[in-house]
């Protein structure tokens, strides 16, 4: 709260008058003492209501002009003659009535009262309210003189400020004149100075450019050469490329012919094993038959007994020749099986090495290459190649087989071709499958 004094005394007497005003209202609106209520009675409740001074008088006027009024209809009824004795019933109605009249004016009475005693209440408020109102316009009279001082001391003080900062702004005026002359100085020292470099700067460009055109002339001439070294150095390396593939093919055909040799040799060793095999026993077979003869020759008598076992020996014989004959042709066909088993699973192999390669080939073109704008997705294009040992494209060497009809389309794809250099490929003799082969690509 004194913070508040301190910085905004205006807002804090305001609040005090306010606070001041609501306790007056609640002191004036208690009822101090409560009317006695008869047992048995619920307690009335008093609508009380705050009336002007022009209410008031014409509710007392009212009040003045009733009792009048009664006063006036109670003199004849005194000035008339006593009536006839009424009878017992009608004295008890009477009685009744006049309990009934009784009651009714107390009642009265009552209500008469509680309206009295509320329009003093509501005169005691009116002039609480007067009574707070004069306060509260007296300490706004008060608040506003104090703003009015405020005002004059924050004019005073707005006023002094102003002047000093007059004096700041004349101050500040002048060096900042003295220091735009001595700027205006420096900027005719600087344009000299920018003038002279500028001179030096275009006698130093111009050099830099005969200079710059003599680099450029000699990297011309040397990229020139270089070109040509290029050139050469790609016609050597397909010299080279075409002698390495004839090497390579001479050599697989050497291998081949060896292969054959080597072959034709095993055969030759197991056709001899078999015909010494056979000798053998074609000699032992004619030991036997010229045993048998000389047995013959001996025993003439027992020729015929000995007919039917040299012919059962005989065709045991054959029975051996056929039996040796078809071994060696089961032996001769099992060979050239396992020759061809040998020949088939190497050529397997390598398809199968091939078949493995050419999606990772695809892939990696497919990496390198840029979609043109507009451009479909059911686009197809072959194209062929040619490699060197270790992947890498040979210059000039990929053209379109079979385009898509597109040419934007299939030069992209030679373009990714070039840019995908080198190209994984297998080594051995399944690279002779990559040395020149097609690529189908699609998007």
């Amino acid at each position: 709260m004194w913070q508040i004094l301190r910085h905004n005394p205006r807002a804090f007497y305001w609040s005090l008058g306010l606070h001041l005003i609501f306790a007056l209202l609640l002191f004036v609106s208690i009822k101090f003492l409560g009317e006695p209520t008869e047992a048995g009675q619920k307690p009335r409740v008093v609508e009380a209501s705050i009336l002007g001074d022009q209410a008031m008088e014409e509710m007392v006027s009212d009040f003045r002009a009733e009792q009048a009024r009664r006063a006036a209809d109670q003199k004849p009824q005194a000035a008339e003659p006593p009536p006839t004795p009424p009878a017992p019933a009608q004295v008890a109605d009477a009685e009744a009535s006049a309990r009934e009249a009784d009651l009714e004016a107390e009642q009265q009475a009552q209500r008469e009262d509680a309206e009295a005693e509320r329009r003093a209440e509501a005169e005691a408020q009116r002039q609480a309210d007067l009574e707070a109102q004069r306060e509260a316009e007296q300490e706004a009279q008060r608040q506003a003189e104090l703003a009015a001082q405020e005002a004059a001391a924050e004019a005073r003080r707005q006023s002094e400020l102003a002047a000093r900062r007059e004096a700041e702004s004349q101050a500040r005026r002048a060096a900042e004149l003295a220091a735009q002359q001595r700027a205006a100085e420096a900027a005719r020292r600087q344009a000299a100075e920018a003038q002279r470099l500028a001179e030096a700067e275009a006698r130093r460009q111009a050099e830099a450019r005969a200079r710059r055109q003599a680099e450029e002339e000699r990297q011309a001439a040397e990229a020139a050469r270089e070109a040509a070294e290029a050139q050469r150095k790609a016609e050597a390396e397909a010299r080279r490329m075409a002698s390495e593939r004839e090497r390579i093919r001479k050599e697989m055909e050497q291998q081949a012919a060896d292969q054959e040799r080597q072959r034709q040799a095993r055969l030759a060793a197991e056709r001899q094993t078999e015909a010494a095999r056979k000798r053998e026993a074609e000699a032992a077979r004619q030991r036997q038959l010229q045993a048998e003869a000389d047995q013959l020759a001996a025993e003439e008598e027992q020729r015929l007994a000995e007919e039917e076992s040299l012919k059962r020996l005989e065709e045991e014989a054959r029975l051996l020749d056929a039996e040796d004959t078809q071994r060696i042709a089961m032996a001769e066909a099992r060979r050239t099986r396992e020759s061809d088993a040998l020949s088939s699973a190497a050529s397997e192999q390598i398809s199968r090495e091939v078949d493995r390669y050419i999606p990772v080939i695809r892939d990696r073109v497919r990496q390198f290459w840029v979609r043109p704008p507009a451009l479909g997705r059911d686009m197809t294009a072959v194209v062929s190649l040619r490699l060197i040992p270790g992947g890498d494209v040979v210059p000039n060497s990929v053209r379109v087989v079979r385009g898509s009809g597109n040419n934007v389309f299939d030069q992209s794809v030679i373009a990714a071709v070039y840019n995908a250099s080198p190209i994984p490929v297998p080594s051995g003799p399944a690279f002779e499958r990559f040395r020149e082969f097609d690529l189908q690509f699609t998007p």
